[in-house]
């Protein structure tokens, strides 16, 4: 089941108190990002049920082919969802959180944990 506008509300809320960044002044800006991800979700989960990209369309002058709609909300979600995180400083990340299981990642923490400090080995000047 697709996420609501409120889930959307609750989780960027969430990640702008995790950044000290929320104050109730945002709410207006968070529903709009949190609209404009939910129309995004939406259009996507119509694009992956499509098997054309294009509709027979009836103007004045007889038919066409045209672009299917579903792709102009699409593009008009992702540029209001990129302004709006832009406004709101989020990241992608912020908001999808981190991947739990990227091995590169892991790889890299556990690296850095095992690392040591590097011993110096000054040369001995004295009496040579």
């Amino acid at each position: 089941m697709a996420k609501t506008v409120k889930d959307y509300v609750k989780d960027i809320k969430k990640v702008l108190k995790t950044h000290k960044t929320y104050s109730a002044g945002l709410d207006m800006q968070i529903l709009s990002l949190a609209s404009a991800m939910r129309n995004l979700e939406m259009a996507n989960d119509q694009i992956d049920g499509l098997t054309e990209t294009t509709v027979w369309e009836t103007t004045r002058y007889g038919e066409k082919l045209a672009p299917h709609p579903v792709f102009k909300i699409a593009k008009e979600a992702q540029e209001l969802v990129t302004r709006q995180m832009k406004a709101l400083g989020l990241t992608v990340e912020d908001l999808a959180g981190e991947a739990d299981d990227d091995p590169l990642a892991d790889l890299t923490k556990k690296l850095t944990k095992k690392r040591k400090q590097p011993t110096i080995i000054k040369p001995n000047t004295e009496g040579e």
